[in-house]
């Protein structure tokens, strides 16, 4: 009995010995070396060794910096289905007129009058094939450089035949950079994207 408290208690000191030369190592950036030393080797050539193996992994830290991602968060407009919902052939999806809506393209509105007042995205101006040839219409002709980017909408898909129309006539006024959206002004604004209503 006694012998076994003996080896317990040997062992118990060799266990603390053990553990007090990891916390040693640690607070003095020493390396803990397991294993059998050689009787050459004197505690300050082993700081040396230690100060050696820390110098190189700092120049390899430097030299190898952990490249570090943008925090990027999407707000919930960018990955809202409604943006890449399919339009017809050579229409713009929602997607693509926000982008242009962004960059400062202009905005024609081809819907009926009180669908307009009601609300319409936001800096859109009204021009329908009816009000071509108005003051009204011409007034908003004038303020639109013929070389700029038009976006026309009305109720979206193939039966937008207003904004066929109204993009027509502005074809034949000589405006070149002209688009139709493939998706209404519903969706725009069921999107949650930037509307206003008619003073």
């Amino acid at each position: 009995m006694k012998c076994m408290q003996t080896i317990g208690g040997v062992l118990a000191i060799v266990g603390l010995g053990y553990l007090c030369g990891i916390g040693q190592a640690f607070m003095r950036d020493v390396p803990v070396i397991l294993g059998a030393q050689p009787t050459t080797t004197n505690s300050s050539s082993l700081l040396e060794d230690a100060d050696s193996v820390i110098k190189d992994t700092q120049v390899q830290v430097e030299s190898d910096p952990i490249e570090s991602t943008p925090n990027t968060v999407e707000s919930p407009v960018d990955t809202d289905p409604l943006l890449d919902a399919p339009v017809p052939e050579g229409m713009l999806s929602l997607r693509e007129a926000l982008q242009l809506w962004n960059d400062g393209a202009y905005f024609i509105d081809s819907r009926l009058r009180d669908e307009f007042d009601a609300g319409h995205i936001s800096g859109a101006a009204y021009l329908t094939a009816e009000t071509f040839f108005s003051p009204e219409g011409e007034a908003e002709m004038t303020t639109i450089p013929p070389d700029a980017t038009v976006v026309i909408y009305c109720i979206g898909g193939e039966e937008c035949d207003a904004s066929k129309n109204t993009l027509a006539l502005l074809q034949q006024s000589g405006f070149t950079d002209l688009r139709i959206m493939g998706v209404g002004y519903d969706e725009w604004a069921a999107a949650g994207l930037e509307t206003e209503v008619s003073p």
